[in-house]
């Protein structure tokens, strides 16, 4: 199946395959210096290649196949950005986050799809989306996402 994501240039190539329970990390920096991103897709192409520029970025990974497990992930903390998909066979990602936020959860979540639909994309900025991005744009913005969504870690620091 060819992903709508852009190989040429990415390091795709690679043999890692995240799992839902596997987390990648950066080796250069240590953990707790690390923010944690979360990335919830049913495609396996499309979930390692944003790890992979996620974990490049120096971000630890954690991936899951849909949206159901995502409220038990973020119940355990340490997840500081989420990006969801839209569509997945078993959990509609504008429905998710409509959960995740009636439940409390205010981490930042971008929304990513492949429907480039403005109602769509009003659906999820009205359920609390930090972003809505195509997938196919995904990767170009991620350092602008990641600027703009995770918390400065110095923000965080004792004075």
């Amino acid at each position: 199946m060819n992903s709508p994501l852009s190989l040429q240039g990415r390091s795709a190539q690679r043999a890692i395959v995240p799992t839902a329970t596997q987390v990648m990390t950066c080796p250069e920096r240590p953990r707790s210096e690390r923010p944690t991103v979360s990335i919830v897709d049913d495609d396996p192409h499309i979930r390692t290649m944003v790890a992979e520029e996620l974990a490049d970025a120096g971000c630890d990974v954690r991936t899951l196949t849909n949206g159901l497990g995502l409220q038990k992930v973020l119940g355990e903390g340490g997840i500081d950005l989420v990006i969801l998909d839209v569509q997945m066979p078993d959990c509609d990602g504008i429905e998710c986050l409509r959960d995740l936020r009636a439940h409390g959860f205010t981490v930042p979540v971008v929304i990513f799809t492949s429907l480039n639909d403005p109602e769509r994309r009003r659906q999820a900025l009205e359920a609390g989306a930090d972003d809505y991005v195509l997938k196919h744009e995904l990767l170009d913005r991620l350092p602008d996402l990641l600027e703009r969504l995770l918390p400065k870690r110095s923000e965080n620091s004792p004075l």
